[in-house]
């Protein structure tokens, strides 16, 4: 038997009381990618950034977290997001271009600090609860949805 995977989610939370406010969640089980969107659902709750632990890590060559060449980062860059009752997500790795998907034509444009969503990749959020979970269950980028080019 394989041993469960997992991916770590991190969001920021908007709250007038504290500007650095934000949440975090390890999800190993189909039933915790549904506590998780719940979470995302919640007012203010933003974009999270999700980061499978089973994927491999590449060395950071742009010198995004400290000097090029000396850190190690994820080589996938997933977030997920929940606004005006439709899912987002986005994805990226070295054998994918970052994409987001295709979705409800009628699903309105999401701006966030970290992520943007054009108008019309939003889809069902039982839709974006099902890619998560094949994202959690192979690592790989979800194939039960359709991508377009972000």
């Amino acid at each position: 038997m394989m041993p469960a995977m997992s991916f770590t989610a991190v969001w920021p939370i908007t709250d007038e009381q504290d500007a650095d406010a934000a949440d975090e969640m390890t999800v190993d089980s189909p039933e915790d990618v549904d506590t998780l969107l719940r979470r995302l659902a919640e007012p203010g709750a933003g974009p999270a950034v999700i980061e499978h632990q089973d994927r491999p890590l590449i060395t950071d060559t742009e010198g995004l977290l400290g000097a090029p060449g000396t850190t190690k980062i994820p080589d996938h860059d997933v977030a997920a997001a929940i606004h005006r009752g439709y899912g987002y997500l986005t994805y990226a790795d070295p054998d994918h271009d970052y994409s987001t998907l295709a979705g409800d034509p009628a699903s309105p444009e999401y701006r966030s600090e970290y992520v943007d969503y054009p108008a019309g990749a939003g889809v069902a959020v039982e839709v974006l609860a099902d890619a998560l979970k094949e994202f959690l269950a192979t690592g790989e980028r979800p194939t039960g949805v359709t991508w377009q080019a972000a």
